[in-house]
């Protein structure tokens, strides 16, 4: 650690063998962020550890925690420093790090959200469309008006392979997103991993429900916003604030940290119909179902031959795509 009193980072733990190493990140007077390894990365077992630990730290009731924000590789500790100091907290952290050696025997609650999907749908054309016409005239990613072709182009790939992409993988939530309700959704099938720039500069609306990528991160969004993702569909309401519908009886957000969503194409029509039945008629039925993830079975599964020369030959596609592809 740097001696520097300006120095953000105020602890350390070393890498092991199951971890990178562990940065303590002063983040504001009441807030310490807990960063896995010192480089960006987005590897699934870092959020297994991270929200398996956030678990762990969350049964200890420890005074003076007020909440924790996991992410891919990261966790925010939101605390009042006059109830307990940061270095009170870090011991904590480093007692829970050190009880798990190993995330072979990580078991994660894991419900799969199935979550119809109309690509290509009028409203986030709408969205496009007034892009286009009030921010930026000249964008390279809006492709006949819309965003997926630009998004096929970027990964060396056909409009039909995005799709099946996109339907063809379980989306894991490491944690809320930007905008509240949200969730940052990361594919569990490498080989579906499609990898996109935002917008820039980014839109000034976004529908509700409309389903976008940015980087490699999929995010739907919860309510009418701004926004940078690359816009490929609309999905059902996944945020109802007034929280009648029963699916929201205990709070406006549908998502749980680590969740899975997975998408099914329909018709837009039914996507409107479904519209009504969640924030007018309070009646219809998500489906939700039950399971987990055993951090074992999924790394055995993620390293097989299979997976690994499937996730070669997609970023063989997308390093051409990306040549090919205009810069945003």
């Amino acid at each position: 650690m740097s001696n520097d009193k300006y120095d953000v980072i105020l602890d350390t733990m070393d890498a092991t063998e199951s971890r990178l190493e562990i940065l303590f990140r002063q983040a504001g007077d009441g807030f310490i962020q807990v960063e896995y390894g010192r480089k960006q990365r987005a590897a699934l077992q870092d959020s297994f550890r991270m929200l398996a630990i956030n678990d762990i730290i969350k049964s200890k009731s420890i005074n003076g925690l007020i909440e924790t924000v996991p992410g891919i590789r990261t966790n925010l500790l939101h605390f009042d420093p006059e109830i307990i100091s940061y270095q009170e907290l870090i011991e904590n952290v480093k007692e829970s790090e050190d009880s798990m050696s190993t995330i072979d025997d990580v078991v994660l609650e894991s419900r799969i959200i199935n979550l119809p999907i109309a690509f290509e749908d009028s409203e986030t054309k709408k969205s496009v469309a007034k892009y286009v016409a009030e921010v930026r005239q000249d964008a390279p990613n809006v492709i006949n008006g819309y965003n997926i072709e630009y998004m096929a182009m970027c990964n060396g790939v056909s409009v039909a392979e995005v799709k099946k992409m996109l339907l063809g993988t379980e989306w894991f939530n490491s944690g809320g997103g930007f905008w509240p309700g949200g969730a940052f959704l990361w594919p569990m099938d490498p080989r579906c991993a499609l990898v996109v720039p935002k917008y820039n500069p980014p839109r000034t609306w976004t529908p509700e429900g409309a389903v976008g990528i940015g980087g490699p991160c999929v995010f739907t969004y919860t309510t009418p916003t701004g926004g940078g993702y690359q816009l490929f569909g609309r999905t059902i309401p996944i945020f109802q604030f007034a929280c009648k519908h029963p699916m929201f009886k205990d709070g406006p957000f549908l998502y749980r940290n680590a969740d899975r969503v997975r998408f099914h194409e329909t018709t837009e029509k039914e996507v409107l119909e479904i519209y009504g039945h969640v924030h007018e008629k309070f009646d219809y039925e998500y489906i939700i179902d039950q399971g987990e993830i055993k951090a074992k079975d999924y790394l055995k599964w993620y390293n097989s031959e299979d997976i690994q020369t499937g996730m070669k030959k997609l970023k063989e596609k997308q390093a051409v795509g990306v040549k090919e592809a205009p810069l945003l």
